[in-house]
């Protein structure tokens, strides 16, 4: 038996502009299943021998979509632990240890990042029998993946003494920090050193008294975080109490000081999806090497990413390289530099550009708003209602409305009227009138909206129930 702990935060920077701070890495389907890392995460559970219910840990601004995306695979409703600020794994996975034996749960946990890819699913099962079986001796496991190139981007293993060579378990002798490629090339020849996946195992007891031992602090602050969570289906972590936890990884803080450390080595045909590099290794080729997907196309060009998702990109004697183009922003870098990619998102914030980083496009429970238009006096925006979804009721101190159906069906509260929509239906919203759109149906709702007249965010709105923010 085993409790999978799904880790579902990061801002998947070098993904950009794919990845967005609205939509990071793991809530995006960027692989031609159409599936997200998420989705794909939870559904590679099912190949796993009595596992629970998942209990998935993200941001409390990301708990609806993953709410959402867990529930399109389960069929119900998932465990989950909000987190108030990232403050990287060891606090996320002392927390998760801490509400597991709140609940009177001390079978092993199985930590795993929502954001990486794996194609040996039958692999990957037998790895997992193989780390349960030491967690069950009170190991903390780490799953080491075999190196298959001299990669430059990971972090690796060095192999210690060998618990069980016919089922690859080992003890671990050493972290090793990303290395460059000659020392990466040196590492592939000797052998003894492997991958570190960022998956790992362990009891929430053994874990927690590590922790104790190695963290203190850091237990106190998951601690107080936490209070008296009962039994519901969500828990949110108290935002003062968790703010005192340091930031830093599980690795860090865990695993490099532990002494009861142990790794089970596998072939799994693993990603870390880190980068458009990546992304280009786990995409189908043409017979030139390039990765083409969306409204791209490619000539006389080899080894190359294009992907087009709205304008049409064309690339003409492209070689080894990545071009992304979204709705707002293109990205254009030699493949070889794709771990680049984050250090110009860093620069772009640093430019004040938050927009291009977070993206126009922002995500509620009840579907999203994108900015389309903003002039002097006026502002438009495309509203997405899913299905069974509402908006507050609301009215606004300093702006009137007029909304446009341009796909499915809704019904619009305007003061004491209710009034059905369908497609090339438009409604006029008075400044003041209290208001909500709201869709029963079964297929998406989409709306233009036109904004008039001033607009101070949200000091504009008066809400009169707290839909909005479940």
């Amino acid at each position: 038996m085993g409790v999978p702990v799904i880790i579902a935060g990061g801002k998947g920077t070098r993904l950009w502009p794919v990845s967005r701070q609205a939509l990071p890495k793991p809530f995006v389907a960027l692989t031609g299943d159409g599936a997200t890392p998420l989705e794909a995460t939870i559904a590679r559970l099912a190949t796993l021998a009595a596992m629970d219910l998942p209990l998935i840990v993200c941001s409390e601004a990301h708990g609806f979509l993953a709410r959402d995306q867990a529930r399109k695979v389960l069929g119900r409703e998932p465990r989950m632990l909000l987190e108030p600020e990232g403050r990287n794994t060891a606090p996320a996975l002392c927390a998760a240890a801490l509400l597991l034996q709140a609940r009177g749960d001390d079978q092993p946990m199985l930590a795993l990042p929502a954001d990486h890819a794996i194609r040996d699913v039958a692999a990957f099962a037998e790895a997992v029998a193989r780390a349960t079986a030491l967690a069950q001796q009170d190991f903390l496991v780490t799953f080491a993946v075999a190196p298959t190139y001299p990669a430059t981007g990971y972090g690796y293993l060095k192999l210690g003494a060998v618990i069980d060579a016919g089922k690859r378990q080992y003890r671990l002798d050493a972290f090793v920090e990303k290395p460059d490629a000659e020392r990466a090339g040196r590492f592939l020849k000797t052998g003894g050193y492997a991958w570190t996946s960022g998956m790992f195992m362990f009891k929430p007891s053994v874990l927690l008294k590590a922790f104790a031992k190695l963290q203190p602090e850091i237990l106190a602050a998951c601690r107080a975080a936490l209070g008296q969570a009962g039994a519901a289906t969500t828990v949110k972590l108290d935002r003062v109490a968790f703010a005192r936890a340091p930031a830093i990884s599980i690795d860090y803080a865990i695993m490099e000081k532990a002494a009861n450390v142990a790794t089970v080595v596998a072939d799994l045909g693993w990603s870390d999806i880190g980068d458009w590099q990546a992304m280009w290794e786990l995409s189908a080729h043409d017979a030139a090497g390039n990765a083409v997907s969306g409204s791209a196309k490619v000539f006389g060009s080899s080894g190359s990413l294009l992907l087009g998702d709205g304008p049409l990109l064309v690339g003409v004697g492209l070689k080894d390289m990545v071009a992304v183009a979204v709705k707002d922003a293109v990205l254009v870098a030699p493949r070889a530099r794709s771990q680049e990619v984050k250090d110009a998102v860093d620069r772009l914030m640093a430019l004040g550009r938050d927009e291009a980083v977070s993206g126009k496009k922002v995500y509620r429970p009840w579907g999203s708003f994108e900015q389309l238009h903003i002039g002097p006096g006026f502002q438009v925006k495309e509203l997405t209602v899913n299905p069974g979804a509402k908006l507050s009721l609301q009215r606004h101190r300093h702006r009137a409305e007029h909304w446009v159906v341009i796909a499915g069906e809704g019904i619009a509260t305007r003061g004491e009227e209710r009034i059905a929509l369908s497609v090339n239906q438009s409604i006029f919203l008075p400044l003041g009138v209290i208001h909500r759109l709201e869709n029963p149906g079964r297929e998406t709702l989409r709306i233009i909206e036109v904004q008039i007249g001033g607009y101070t965010g949200e000091d504009d709105i008066e809400r009169f129930d707290d839909i909005y923010g479940r």
